[in-house]
């Protein structure tokens, strides 16, 4: 079963403290640059085949 973004929020509400959320939030940004980078890369790859390999 998964849960929506809102119902995780919900189910955390009062068990986190604010350095875990802190940390949480850190962890998201962190996450999402690498997703940015990886895509830049993958985009990057694609490129050099056509060109090397059209």
């Amino acid at each position: 079963m998964k849960a929506s973004p809102e119902e995780l929020v919900e189910a955390m509400e009062g068990k986190l403290s604010l350095e875990d959320r802190f940390l949480l939030d850190q962890s998201l940004e962190e996450y999402q640059m690498y997703q940015e980078l990886i895509e830049k890369l993958t985009d990057e790859i694609q490129h050099y085949i056509e060109k090397e390999f059209p």
